[in-house]
């Protein structure tokens, strides 16, 4: 069987008629997303600074996690007791380079709760601000 060939419709302006172009739409501008935080063990953050406050870690090791205000601030506060974690830390990220965590222990019997904030500062985590609210 031969193939059949169509006529096309015309696609040129009939003459003497104004051809006034449509304006094509423009590309929506898209940000670029930014990258992910660095990886952060918040749990192990937390759990170091509650050791050095139960007096089962020494004081120094601090000096590895936290700024030199927050470590002067936190050696004044160790004191023998006993403190689990409950639940796991909860983490917000206000920024790439900032985490905000909140955890419930077990201390003496009671649970209570703790806030941290961490900054991403050469390379690792920092421990800028902690506090045990009781």
């Amino acid at each position: 069987m031969p193939p059949v060939v169509r006529r096309l419709p015309a696609y040129e302006p009939p003459v003497g008629v104004a051809f006034v172009p449509r304006p094509r739409p423009r590309p929506a501008w898209v940000p670029v997303p930014e990258p992910p935080p660095p990886a952060l063990d918040a749990a192990r953050l937390i759990w170091v600074v509650l050791e050095v406050l139960d007096s089962r870690r020494p004081a120094r090791v601090l000096r590895e996690v936290a700024v030199p205000a927050l470590v002067a601030r936190l050696g004044r506060l160790v004191r023998v007791r006993t403190t689990r974690l409950v639940r796991a830390p909860r983490v917000c990220h206000p920024s790439r380079l900032v985490a905000e965590m909140s955890v419930t222990v077990r201390r003496d019997g009671r649970v209570v709760a703790v806030a941290a904030r961490a900054e991403h500062r050469g390379g690792r985590w920092w421990l800028t601000v902690f506090s045990v609210l009781e």
